[in-house]
């Protein structure tokens, strides 16, 4: 019995033994650094609501007030947030993302039974080697939105339709029409443009129905002029050759029942979608710049972002147009059906990549946004793909290298673009790296209170996922204090007060967390108010974010408490003006940083001075990184620092004023450790006196 069943397994693991390499392709490429890039704003929603109940997930977004999109994809995300749960993997990033890593596996899967059912088994490994490569399907795979899984329900309606449509046997078509229902709900309730596919369901179904109608009539037709020719000695036409005529009547009916029960609980959601969806977006016109929406989606379905030369690029996307343009007019000679009148696999094409663009371009007469983001259409590219499989086979069918040729180059240039979806030129928000940065410094900071300011507010969702994860909410509170848009006249009257209340609670150290400030404060006017009033102790540049560290007090009667890294130093280097302690607060870091502040890593650096008398220049302090061969570092001089604004000249006698610099490195410094060395510089820019050395700093390769 064993051995039976393991020769059956081996003869079907045989059989489909390329299917099982174009899987195994999607899914090295889907879980290929999970972890690579931060969460962004977006997917921090995503987990907002993954975290909440259930109940209280359907109930806040089905009326798509609180939240634009509808519940399905984040009850989805919910579920594997339960599943994670127990193993303590709920803010593994890998782990979280594995969801969509696998739905786009499943996309994958979804695409090669669909185009094997209607276009046959070459079209379907093609279709399905370019979706496993697609750029712009492994991103969203890899991000946890709806707009993958959406992609995966609209792929597996179609599929269950196809082979709902091919089955003969009663229970089987009801299983497969359940699975259209429950892909096409999934996809409708996680994404609403998911909407745009249905018109396309019910119009292949009526293609389908007249095309078998059609079959009909040629092959009753051809049957009675041969009966004609042949006279009563040739045998009739057997009733198997010709399709029944009560079967593809009953297929449109059952059919159509699928589509109206998916319609019925549609319906609900479209309500809503209709009541508050109305103010979204200006008005524009139908086929607005239609030409340029068409080409950018055929670069988002193909080679996406890959940063290559305009020539390469112009090349790449004539050469996808033209297959796919094959694919979609062009007749195939060989395959499942030849009907003389139209093919079912082009007719499929044509209404499931048609019907949704035309839809979209019709709605831009509504709202001018309709194509205003990559992922929004992201539900076409594996029809697109498996149009440029299809083209990629017909030119075969005239001249056999031509499909091995053009199928090779379509797929090389799938896998040319892969490497830059984990570079930094696509690196998005990094709030990762901002919280990182900010809790590095606090930890080496015990002296020295901090809170967070997050502008704008909504965004604070993204730096607490990562923050919270090293310092709980008591150490480092996170406010964000300032809603709805700024006026420049409200420095005093908003900005203000918050920053008094956290100075009234011994907050020494403010970090400015800023992004998505459009609409809100693009006048800058927090960061400006801040910046005229308190010392810039740093400045940081992850994507899409910007980090910046203020002092609230910078003045200290005594040293307060200091990290285990700190250098008592006790040196006076100028007149009455003494470096009593160094603090090297970045110990350990690469030369080139991708980062905070690309291409430069910076050592940050926090002096202590104290005026041991009446200072009469305004120094400066010199900072820098020394090797055997010379200097690797040069300190960063900002405008709004310490010394630049509160000169020596001003301290009184036996102050000590806090002082922090970043230094730059050279990109090419080498591994090792290296001095840091400080010094003083007079008002003309003149080293003054001897430098000491303030701690070491180790350059790793990385």
């Amino acid at each position: 019995m064993a051995t039976s069943v393991q020769r059956g397994w081996q003869m079907i693991l045989a059989g489909y033994r390329p299917e099982l390499w174009i899987l195994l392709l999607a899914a090295l490429t889907r879980f290929w650094q999970l972890d690579y890039h931060s969460f962004w704003f977006d997917e921090a929603v995503s987990l907002e609501w993954a975290r909440a109940d259930a109940s209280y997930i359907w109930l806040s977004t089905f009326p798509l007030v609180k939240d634009k999109h509808p519940p399905g994809y984040y009850l989805l995300l919910h579920g594997w947030w339960k599943a994670l749960e127990p193993v303590g993997l709920t803010h593994n990033e890998i782990a979280l993302r594995m969801s969509g890593a696998l739905l786009g596996v499943l996309t994958v899967l979804g695409v090669l039974l669909l185009v094997r059912r209607t276009s046959g088994r070459t079209t379907a490994l093609l279709a399905g080697t370019l979706t496993a490569l697609s750029p712009a399907l492994i991103w969203y795979s890899q991000e946890l939105r709806m707009f993958q899984p959406a992609t995966l329900g609209v792929v597996w309606a179609a599929c269950c339709l196809a082979h709902a449509w091919g089955s003969a046997k009663a229970p089987l078509r009801a299983g497969w029409w359940a699975g259209m229902v429950v892909a096409f709900t999934f996809a409708l309730y996680s994404y609403l443009f998911s909407a745009f596919a249905l018109p396309a369901a019910g119009l292949t179904l009526l293609g389908l129905w007249l095309a078998h109608k059609l079959q009909r009539g040629d092959r009753a037709a051809q049957a009675a002029t041969n009966r004609q020719l042949s006279g009563p000695t040739r045998k009739a036409t057997p009733r198997s050759l010709v399709t029944s005529g009560s079967l593809p009547d009953r297929l449109l009916l059952e059919g159509v029942i699928a589509l109206a029960v998916t319609g019925l609980l549609f319906l609900p959601l479209a309500r809503n979608a209709w009541l508050v969806n109305e103010s979204e977006g200006s008005p524009g016109r139908i086929f607005m710049d239609f030409a340029s929406n068409l080409l950018r989606q055929v670069q988002i379905f193909t080679f996406w972002r890959a940063p290559w030369p305009e020539i390469l690029a112009t090349t790449t996307l004539t050469f996808f147009g033209l297959l796919a343009l094959i694919g979609l007019s062009a007749l195939q000679r060989k395959g499942p059906d030849r009907s003389a009148h139209f093919q079912f696999d082009q007719m499929w094409l044509f209404f499931w990549i048609g019907t949704p663009l035309l839809i979209g371009n019709l709605l831009l007469a509504v709202s001018d946004t309709v194509f205003a983001e990559d992922r929004y259409f992201l539900f076409l590219a594996p029809f697109f793909l498996w149009a440029v499989a299809r083209g990629a086979v017909i030119l075969g069918e005239r001249w056999r290298p031509a499909a091995v040729g053009t199928g090779a180059v379509a797929v090389l240039l799938l896998a040319a673009a892969l490497p830059a979806l984990w570079s930094p030129s696509l690196l998005r928000e990094d709030w990762r790296a901002a919280a990182q940065y900010i809790a590095h410094y606090q930890q080496r900071s015990p002296g020295l209170p901090a809170a967070v300011f997050v502008h704008a507010d909504y965004t604070n969702i993204a730096l607490r996922w990562y923050l919270h994860q090293t310092l709980d909410e008591k150490t480092l509170p996170v406010f964000y204090p300032y809603t709805g848009a700024l006026k420049a006249d409200e420095a005093e009257s908003v900005v203000a007060p918050p920053v008094s209340g956290l100075r009234d609670l011994g907050v020494e150290t403010l970090w400015l967390v800023q992004s998505h400030l459009e609409g809100v404060d693009a006048a800058r006017v927090v960061q400006r108010w801040l910046s005229e009033n308190f010392p810039v102790i740093t400045e940081q540049y992850p994507a899409g974010i910007q980090v910046i560290g203020y002092a609230l007090r910078h003045r200290y009667e005594q040293l307060p408490r200091l990290g285990a890294q700190a250098s008592p130093l006790d040196i006076e280097l100028a007149p009455h003006l003494r470096l009593a302690a160094c603090e090297v607060l970045t110990p350990v870091l690469a030369a080139r940083d991708e980062r905070l502040h690309p291409p430069s890593g910076w050592v940050h650096v926090r002096l202590w001075w104290q005026a041991t008398g009446k200072i009469d220049q305004a120094y400066m302090p010199s900072v820098q990184m020394v090797g055997p061969e010379g200097v690797w570092g040069e300190r960063l001089y900002r405008d709004g620092e310490t010394l630049r604004r509160d000169p020596p000249t001003q301290w009184p006698v036996g102050t000590i004023v806090r002082d922090e610099v970043d230094v730059n490195l050279n990109p090419a410094t080498p591994p090792g450790e290296y001095p840091v060395v400080v010094g003083l510089r007079d008002e003309m820019g003149n080293d003054v006196g001897a430098k000491v050395e303030c701690g070491q700093v180790r350059i790793t390769q990385r």
